[in-house]
């Protein structure tokens, strides 16, 4: 089968393994990219120990991190600097899309549509282990596709989390990543209102995300009371600014 030409375009994931079911979707994840395009796939593992050994990614970052907390903004922040490609796909570990949303995301920021594209439509379903299980033996998508209507919505009709897409120049001059977000949180509900208050056009391409089954331990969850609290006043001190206001504190970050 003819691989889709995404050599343009560079996947990056960073990862903290919490599960054998976590590494088990982070290679379904791989294989599928891996299966549809012509594409560069960087995995970046900080943990206590490395556990990711796939042939299948193109560069593996391994950064010893014996945090309790995983930062997600800070470790994609790192690896959009190591991308040498014109845009960036940022994926979570634990998410399959179906490869034409995401060649038509892709072509609309080749295209100059737009700079930042989130490849569904703001639903995200729950695959849960049976179903997961039957995919991870044949492989074929349309096997989870088929049964859209069984599974519960996680987040409501409006995510933008998940995965998103960006032209690389843009998405450094809006700031990249807040890092004032420290582990989970609203990071990408911040993103979206960031690029919107800076006058850009965010756009979503129709179709589901799928988020694979997997134990949801402390990097699914706020770390403490205190950390939800600091990154829920951060995302409302990002959204009450005006343009300006948000120019300013964006150069602050890269001064830092």
């Amino acid at each position: 089968m003819k691989k889709n030409d995404l050599t343009d375009l560079t996947f990056i994931i960073p990862i903290r393994i919490d599960s054998d079911e976590r590494l088990e979707n982070l290679n379904l994840v791989i294989e599928l990219i891996k299966n549809n395009f012509d594409t560069k796939i960087i995995v970046l593992e900080a943990d206590k120990n490395e556990r990711v050994n796939s042939q299948l990614i193109d560069k593996k970052i391994f950064i010893e991190d014996y945090n309790p907390v995983f930062h997600h903004t800070k470790y994609r922040n790192y690896m959009t600097i190591q991308v040498t490609s014109p845009f960036i796909a940022i994926w979570d570990t634990d998410i399959l899309i179906p490869p034409y949303q995401i060649l038509k995301a892709v072509n609309l920021i080749r295209k100059h549509k737009t700079s930042f594209v989130i490849p569904y439509d703001g639903k995200v379903y729950k695959v849960d282990p049976v179903l997961k299980r039957l995919y991870s033996k044949n492989k074929i998508l349309d096997c989870i596709i088929h049964n859209l209507k069984k599974m519960p919505l996680m987040y409501g009709h409006f995510s933008v989390g998940g995965a998103f897409i960006v032209n690389k120049i843009e998405y450094c001059k809006v700031g990249m990543e807040n890092e004032k977000f420290y582990g989970w949180g609203p990071e990408d509900a911040e993103r979206v209102k960031r690029w919107e208050i800076l006058g850009y056009n965010v756009k979503k391409v129709d179709g589901p995300l799928f988020h694979l089954h997997h134990p949801r331990k402390e990097n699914s969850w706020f770390g403490s009371e205190e950390i939800e609290l600091i990154n829920k006043f951060e995302f409302i001190r990002i959204c009450k600014m005006k343009k300006d206001e948000l120019i300013f504190e964006i150069q602050s970050w890269n001064n830092k």
